[in-house]
């Protein structure tokens, strides 16, 4: 009988019983009374079992309430492009610990001697994510990462910024050298959600680009095109600092099924101050498209950076903002093949480019191979008028990437890469560049 109470009060953390409950339980199972202690051994053996099996159906059924429950629970935005192969390495029901490891080689062809001439050089990243539910429908979201190496930086002048959208810029004279012992602050947001999730309020220390000028097919560098180009839309002069991270507040509404909004306030130049003054604000509108259980989507945008810019012409006078638009769509034409799209605008008084244009399409499963990702992307930046006159250089620039991303039987993502690169900065004196490059990629 003491053993037969032990077992029943252990599930408490289950099915909690009170000691009243207990003895109710205990009665209405059969346990032996007393009086029946003449019974023989045989027949208190049979009942013992009985009782051991009902209370395996009340053990059941409290399992039964426990996950329906955390079902039922809210689920943790996540931010990787391939979630259903995120394994967190800390999970519970309120806190989740993510991440991802990134390491990318890139070597370079063609490349003049003043550049640097053919070499290869590499970058690591670790990027980690923590999010904790706070309250009811609250989110509390931080990320960070490590990061070593400056890829491959010694180049002509490139509108796009670069070859290695992974490398991030933390040095306040615009190099792109980092610090292997630093953790990055990215982002450190609280969001809350209502009306299930169809409108949220976010503010905090915030990505720009991880709710603006989304994207299915090319977004992501860490598993799509590695081109800056093709991750985010470069005409875009993000608020923030120079990676579009900085201090904000977005709202997002989704009143509609097929109608989404975006709008966001954020810090001009993400160093804190005159935040107010100087701000960086832009608005989304999303359409949602579905035919044929083929999904589309097609944003507008418009934004403004009312920071100080220095005229292309006369760099000594200073010229306050910079505007402009953009568009982005993305829609899968089949089940394994997409097609997608970007196109933006801004000032060509402050920028060297004042247009820009990509596009291209991805291939899932090619030739029948399950885990297999070709994507083949050409865009093209404009140099502005400006620019033109100040520099004495006439030419756009052009690039085009295509990657194939092959996942391995242990979850590893590997990429070949290839980006050709024509007039490099709109200069035309310069050769054609290659770039090859292999990438490596796990979640966890």
């Amino acid at each position: 009988m003491i053993r037969l109470l032990f077992k029943i009060q252990t599930h408490q953390t289950h099915f909690p019983l009170s000691p009243l409950s207990t003895l109710v339980i205990l009665l209405i199972l059969g346990m032996p009374h007393p009086s029946w202690a003449a019974h023989t051994h045989d027949h208190t053996h049979q009942e013992l079992e009985e009782i051991k099996q009902r209370l395996k159906v009340i053990e059941l059924e409290t399992d039964r309430r426990r996950i329906t429950g955390a079902e039922e629970r809210k689920e943790f935005k996540d931010k990787t492009p391939e979630s259903e192969e995120n394994y967190p390495i800390l999970s519970s029901q309120k806190t989740r610990l993510s991440g991802g490891l990134t390491f990318i080689l890139q070597g370079v062809t063609n490349n003049e001697r003043q550049f640097g001439g053919n070499r290869a050089d590499g970058s690591l990243s670790i990027d980690l994510i923590l999010e904790s539910e706070i309250r009811h429908n609250g989110l509390l979201i931080v990320r960070g990462d490590f990061m070593r190496g400056d890829g491959l930086s010694r180049l002509p002048d490139i509108f796009a910024g670069g070859v290695n959208a992974d490398v991030e810029n933390f040095k306040n004279d615009g190099s792109f050298a980092n610090n292997p012992d630093s953790f990055h602050l990215i982002e450190a947001l609280y969001e809350q959600t209502w009306k299930r999730e169809r409108y949220r309020l976010s503010f905090g220390q915030i990505d720009l680009t991880s709710y603006f000028d989304q994207n299915e097919f090319a977004n992501s560098e860490t598993f799509q095109f590695i081109s800056p180009l093709f991750v985010n839309n470069i005409a875009i002069d993000w608020g923030g600092d120079a990676n579009g991270y900085g201090p904000g507040l977005l709202l997002h509404a989704h009143p509609f099924d097929m109608l989404e909004f975006n709008l966001g306030f954020f810090e001009g130049d993400g160093n804190y101050t005159d935040m107010i003054d100087q701000p960086f604000w832009i608005i989304e509108i999303e359409y949602e498209r579905y035919q044929r259980e083929l999904e589309g989507h097609y944003r507008f945008i418009y934004w403004s950076n009312e920071t100080i810019h220095p005229s292309i012409l006369n760099t000594s006078v200073a010229i306050s903002g910079n505007t402009g638009f953009a568009l982005s769509f993305d829609q899968a034409l089949t089940q394994n093949l997409g097609l997608w799209g970007r196109f933006g605008t801004q000032d060509g008084e402050v920028s060297n480019y004042d247009l820009t244009a990509s596009g291209g399409f991805q291939f899932n499963e090619l030739f029948g191979r399950e885990g297999t990702t070709l994507g083949i992307a050409f865009g093209m930046s404009f140099i502005s008028d400006g620019y033109k006159q100040s520099s004495s250089l006439d030419k756009d620039e052009t690039i085009t990437e295509v990657y194939y991303n092959i996942k391995t039987a242990h979850g590893i993502h590997i990429s070949p890469d290839v980006q050709h690169i024509t007039h490099p900065g709109g200069d035309g004196t310069i050769a054609p560049i290659t770039i090859y490059g292999l990438r490596a990629q796990i979640v966890f």
